[in-house]
């Protein structure tokens, strides 16, 4: 119950206007006298008893002066009774939202400690709000929020939940992340020194890329995949000054990781009026296919110059130590020379499998 004395928070909605009934009861006052003594109408006074009618702060002051209660003490009345009803609201909500729980790896996710929860439904639907950011955890809503394209063909293959907490979490690792503003150029320059990495073992390349990156205004992390993710990477403008690139190593395939970072890297180059989400590792979108493409071919020309690229392509057949030339002649990794050659077609998957790489989490 509230009193004068001291606000007390009730999980019982008590309308003010049971309070007001009893004050003016002690004081041998109608509801009639009362709304007259306010200058309003009687019906006005009758349904604020009811509660169908809040106390507005004009109204707490005139009862103020009539019955010589602070305005102040109406006016916390009406917002503790109206913040009652709107957490009976939520917990509402809470409930209808149960069923879409379903949707996301939340075991996975509370075991990652991305966010804790109780072993009740309710609990879990909280905490993924507040994770998500979201008032609702419908899957599909935080896409909208966050604004990225999936066609109805992959939505039938991923879970969206899980691409969505992926994405939310890179959201939240960037903003731990200490960035200068973009610099388009200072970009590409951090992206040639970061093109010389690919040698080199990951823990030696993942601190070089975050701190080259955030140099030049892009935030970059890597996130692990979730069960049924899709998605390879995906680049996103967090404001007009700072972008983000966000990896996994899905696959574990290194030529794959490097070609999918500067396939991002190509995006923020080339598509900054793209203010959306791009996610990438999903089936093709038609609206988004010219894009792609052009991603795709920064990605390959940066790794190994066209030109170059033609001569050796040209040779007919490889083997390891044509491979292992070629790339120390550009200077990338021999995986990713082998990697272009089974994408072309031009060596079949299972041959010179030596020189693939593949990269693995470490506790």
């Amino acid at each position: 119950m509230t009193t004068k004395g001291q606000r007390e928070y009730s999980d019982l909605p008590i309308p003010p206007g049971e309070i007001l009934a009893e004050e003016i009861e002690v004081r041998g006052m109608t509801q009639r006298e009362l709304a007259a003594r306010l200058g309003r109408p009687p019906q006005v006074v009758n349904e604020i008893i009811r509660g169908k009618k809040a106390i507005t702060p004009d109204t707490a002051i005139g009862l103020c002066q009539v019955l010589g209660i602070e305005a102040s003490y109406w006016i916390n009345l009406e917002a503790d009774y109206q913040m009652t009803l709107a957490r009976e609201r939520s917990r509402a909500a809470v409930s209808e939202q149960e069923q879409w729980l379903s949707h996301y790896p939340v075991r996975e996710l509370i075991k990652r400690g991305w966010f804790e929860a109780g072993r009740d439904k309710a609990s879990r639907v909280r905490a993924l709000m507040s994770f998500l950011g979201v008032a609702s955890i419908e899957p599909s809503l935080y896409q909208e929020a966050v604004g990225f394209r999936i066609t109805d063909t992959a939505r039938e293959k991923i879970s969206l939940g899980a691409l969505g907490a992926w994405l939310r979490q890179g959201e939240l690792v960037a903003d731990g992340i200490e960035t200068a503003d973009y610099d388009a150029g200072a970009f590409r320059g951090a992206l040639a020194e970061i093109r010389n990495l690919t040698v080199e073992p990951p823990e030696k390349f993942m601190p070089k890329i975050e701190t080259l990156c955030a140099d030049a205004g892009v935030a970059f992390c890597v996130v692990p995949e979730l069960p049924k993710l899709g998605a390879n990477g995906a680049a996103r403008w967090l404001n007009d000054h700072r972008a983000l690139i966000q990896m996994n190593i899905r696959g574990k395939w290194a030529d794959v990781f490097w070609f999918s970072f500067f396939h991002e890297a190509g995006h923020l180059l080339r598509h900054r009026h793209q203010r959306r989400i791009v996610v990438d590792g999903l089936d093709s979108d038609p609206d988004t296919a010219s894009i792609e493409a052009e991603a795709d071919e920064f990605a390959r020309d940066f790794l190994i110059d066209p030109e170059q690229w033609k001569d050796f392509s040209g040779l007919g057949y490889f083997d390891a130590g044509d491979v292992n030339e070629f790339a120390h002649e550009v200077g990338v990794a021999p995986f990713i020379v082998l990697g272009r050659l089974q994408k072309e077609r031009l060596v079949p998957y299972n041959r010179l499998s030596p020189l693939k790489r593949r990269y693995q989490w470490s506790r």
